[in-house]
């Protein structure tokens, strides 16, 4: 039978697709890794020349700064700690369940061994020879004997599982004891961690002192406030120019303009609601609003999106910064520590930091903020009031 040209056709273009498909599919992701990879080398150089800015500034900045990055560190590794000795003492806990399962099942074991032994000790020595010199008809002693070898193979299976359970039960103890051992050391780890961190604590609050008691001296709160307002507006604008080029989810999502009214919190926490407000002694105003927390508090992705930014910044401390795509970000700042690092991706409810009071703050909690296309949102129109994540 003849094929005819358009059949000739559709079937070379299947075939090329076939062939070509998983290649184009390749280069793809090739090009995209390395757009993704351009693009945190220009946030890489872009966090330089911020610390460049940042190191012509006050000595008691520098040292602040240097301070809450420690402390972001320290409760990183506190954070990842108190994981492993949360996992070792489940493990701990399934381990001893483990353990009292072997030690029922070898006192069931035994007790059935011991049955069979007294039994065996009714027949008295040398059961079989006695079975086979006995005066019984032919038919009663070959049942007797399938009987005794089936209580002898028994017995012998029984053994064998018994000492299967003890052995069981011996490793089951040397396991125990490793993570006992584990748990006490990373116990004693996390512990000389904490004390640390309160000495990092200590030399904070004697750093803070130090730097508004030179800017009552040198009356430059006003200018320090719009200087920190400055340089976020310009860094605002220019993680928006470098995501321009950063490749885009390859899982479609809801577009974050229609979640307005929907949002939940990135936490719960007593709301201040500072959007529009003039600062004190400023004609600034509030672009954010802050949510105060205990410290420690997971914060949460508000949606999905790519982290933009995760670096400490003068007057927000820890920050961290999510592109949301169509020029709308949400920020985070005064942060203990922060989880996430530029290029991540988040889905919403996804604990990205911790509350803390980087950046010279006297109280936890956490500032945050909505733009688009750098002009700032009132959160309380974005997020609904009742809605929270769960404690992460």
């Amino acid at each position: 039978m003849s094929t005819s040209p358009l059949r000739k056709l559709l079937l070379t273009l299947l075939v090329a697709g076939l062939i070509i498909g998983p290649f184009a599919i390749a280069a793809d992701k090739a090009t995209s890794e390395k757009q993704l990879k351009s693009v945190l080398r220009k946030i890489d150089k872009l966090k330089q020349a911020i610390d460049v800015k940042e190191d012509s500034k006050s000595q008691y900045i520098k040292q602040l700064k240097s301070i809450e990055i420690d402390i972001g560190k320290l409760g990183r590794k506190i954070r990842a700690l108190g994981k492993q000795i949360r996992s070792k003492k489940s493990e701990l806990k399934s381990l001893r369940a483990t353990r009292l399962e072997h030690q029922r099942q070898l006192s069931r074991e035994n007790e059935y061994l011991a049955e069979q032994v007294y039994a065996a000790f009714t027949l008295g020595r040398q059961e079989k020879v006695k079975l086979l010199f006995s005066q019984q008809d032919p038919q009663k002693l070959q049942r007797n004997l399938v009987y005794y070898q089936y209580f002898s193979n028994a017995r012998v299976d029984l053994i064998n599982a018994v000492q299967g359970n003890i052995d069981k039960i011996i490793k089951t103890e040397q396991l125990i004891q490793q993570a006992r051992l584990d748990l006490e050391k990373n116990q004693q780890i996390l512990n000389g961690q904490k004390k640390q961190l309160d000495k990092d604590l200590g030399k904070r609050k004697t750093i803070i002192s130090s730097l508004d008691k030179q800017l009552k001296e040198q009356g430059g709160n006003l200018s320090r406030l719009k200087d920190e307002a400055t340089q976020l507006q310009n860094l605002i604008k220019s993680i928006e120019k470098l995501f321009l080029d950063a490749p885009e989810s390859e899982i479609s999502r809801k577009s974050f303009a229609k979640l307005k009214g929907k949002l939940a919190w990135p936490l719960k926490g007593k709301l201040r609601k500072l959007f529009g407000r003039t600062m004190p002694q400023s004609d600034l105003r509030w672009q954010g609003v802050k949510i105060e927390a205990a410290s420690g508090s997971h914060v949460m992705a508000v949606s999905h999106g790519r982290v933009a930014f995760a670096d400490w910044l003068r007057g927000m401390g820890n920050l961290i910064i999510i592109d949301h795509g169509n020029s709308y970000l949400s920020l985070y700042g005064h942060n203990e520590s922060l989880f996430k690092t530029a290029g991540e991706w988040v889905e919403a409810g996804d604990v990205i930091s911790s509350v803390g009071s980087s950046g010279g703050e006297q109280k936890a909690g956490l500032y945050f903020e909505i733009r688009k296309k750098g002009k700032p949102q009132n959160p309380t129109r974005w997020c609904k009031s009742s809605n929270h994540f769960a404690s992460g």
